[in-house]
């Protein structure tokens, strides 16, 4: 089985960092036309996003899809996935790491490679007789390119599944169902 996951603010709650639909205003200041109108708030709200990332744990779910090494595709720019273990991560909006995350009006990250990722990973899943699955976790789906990659899998004959409550739960009981993990 050949599986891809695909995850966004959801997977990192339980970790205590709120989604942006949860931080009232900050989804509208996080574009190009804020931070060159506003250089100074922005600066404070990017401080503060690194300041809420800074020291939270990977959670349950981050840490079943490192196990796997189950390559990544992540909306999340907190880094839990790499904190995990994971290796293989495409940080689709940048990083507070690095800062340097992605901001409404640039284009977004790696878009190529992940759209490669999707198509190489599904053709050669079908080469081999194999399953393929995009396992979309903790998003809403409310960004174009969001769809995009979920409608690039299914066109390509991936299983996309969501999970979109309960991730620490969920992620890993359904790995151990798809990939064969052991019970615990």
């Amino acid at each position: 089985m050949k599986i891809i996951a695909f995850t966004g603010a959801g997977i990192s709650k339980s970790a205590g960092i709120p989604t942006f639909e949860e931080r009232e205003g900050i989804k509208e200041k996080l574009s190009v036309e804020f931070k060159n109108s506003h250089p100074k708030e922005f600066q404070q709200i990017m401080e503060n996003l690194r300041k809420t990332v800074e020291g939270k744990e990977p959670t349950k779910a981050h840490k079943a899809l490192a196990d796997l090494q189950i390559p990544v595709i992540t909306m999340n720019v907190d880094g839990l996935h790499q904190k995990a273990g994971s290796r293989v991560v495409f940080e689709i909006h940048g990083s507070c790491r690095d800062n340097n995350v992605v901001l409404y009006g640039q284009d977004i990250l790696h878009k190529i490679d992940v759209m490669n990722l999707i198509i190489q990973t599904a053709r050669k899943a079908k080469s081999e007789n194999e399953k393929a699955v995009f396992l979309v976790i903790g998003t809403s789906m409310q960004t174009a390119f969001a769809n995009l990659l979920v409608w690039i899998a299914e066109d390509e004959g991936m299983e996309v599944h969501y999970i979109n409550e309960n991730a620490d739960e969920e992620v890993p009981k359904f790995l151990k169902q798809y990939a064969f993990l052991p019970q615990e």
